[in-house]
């Protein structure tokens, strides 16, 4: 097996891995989301829901969006950008998805989120929405439900947005709103920001259980050799640049002709001895940066320009 296929081999595993960690890391969160939702539910609400419509009664979603507010002015822009920096700042997923509640329910916005949970979505949190629906069928005729089983915006008698983590759904943000039209572009930018937010925190956790899991002598021997890697591709960069910098028209008829070799076989030999010279070995024997950026700077991408006439 090459260095090529074992380093490949590692990192799909590396990559299985931190994918599967990051699923677990998902799922936790979400139980804990789901449980924070289950302690704050009171009576109240238990009676709300025992009064609601069933979910089937609901009329489907509309085919059309509703137009959106006419107009734009400066602090309109402040004040996404102000929520933005506030989803920026949260550091939990919970704190993500209360900063998203925050930055969409006013000017008559009322909003909550409902977390994805098997074959429905169950409430989480919300502000302003009255019996709020405590579970909501993932095949019901609702707009919570087609953003969850689409990935994408969905309208009934309020806004719906989807909040996805390397491409699947893991809750949805609904709004309603009171007194104004909602702003659904401006709504649907908080919550894509809020999505790369909560998959960049979940990441970051993921990647650093693994870490802790991990051999710190190993971590640090293989973060060592990495950056005599990126050393190595450096120096051969500078070696080849001179190269071309001082022949380039011996480069330019070289790719014409195609005989690159012979023409700066002389140049060639004597940079890859400079190469070898600083380059530790078992470097050179993991990969061979000089030749690689031979092909990359001086052939055009070409290897062939490279081959010695037979």
């Amino acid at each position: 097996m090459t260095f090529d296929d074992q380093l490949k081999r590692a990192f799909d595993t590396l990559t299985d891995h931190v994918r599967l960690e990051i699923e677990r890391q998902v799922q936790a969160a979400m139980e804990e989301l789901s449980a924070t939702a289950r302690a704050q539910t009171d009576a109240a609400v238990e009676a709300a829901m025992a009064s609601a419509p069933t979910v089937m009664n609901v009329p489907p979603p509309v085919a059309e969006a509703p137009a959106e507010p006419a107009g734009g002015n400066h602090a309109a822009v402040e004040q996404l950008l102000a929520e933005v920096r506030a989803i920026d700042a949260a550091r939990s997923l919970t704190e993500i998805l209360d900063a998203v509640i925050a930055s969409v329910a006013r000017d008559g916005i009322d909003a909550g989120i409902w977390l994805v949970r098997a074959a429905a979505l169950t409430h989480w949190r919300s502000t302003g929405i009255e019996n709020a629906d405590a579970e909501v069928p993932l095949d019901a005729p609702r707009a919570l439900a087609e953003a969850a089983r689409t990935n994408a915006t969905a309208w009934d008698d309020g806004f719906a947005v989807p909040l996805a983590l390397a491409g699947q759904v893991v809750a949805v943000v609904y709004v309603t709103s009171r007194e104004s039209q909602v702003a659904s572009h401006e709504i649907e930018i908080l919550a894509r920001h809020a999505s790369s937010r909560l998959e960049a925190v979940t990441a970051f956790k993921a990647a650093r259980a693994l870490t802790d899991r991990a051999d710190p002598a190993q971590v640090a021997a293989v973060a060592d050799e990495a950056e005599e890697h990126v050393s190595a591709q450096r120096y051969a960069r500078l070696l080849v640049s001179e190269i071309k910098l001082y022949h380039e028209t011996a480069v330019t008829e070289g790719r014409r002709d195609r005989d690159l070799a012979t023409r700066l076989g002389g140049e060639i030999a004597r940079a890859r001895v400079m190469y070898e010279e600083r380059v530790p070995s078992h470097i050179r024997q993991r990969a061979d940066h000089f030749h690689d950026e031979l092909v990359r700077t001086l052939a055009d991408g070409d290897a062939t320009l490279l081959e010695l006439p037979t």
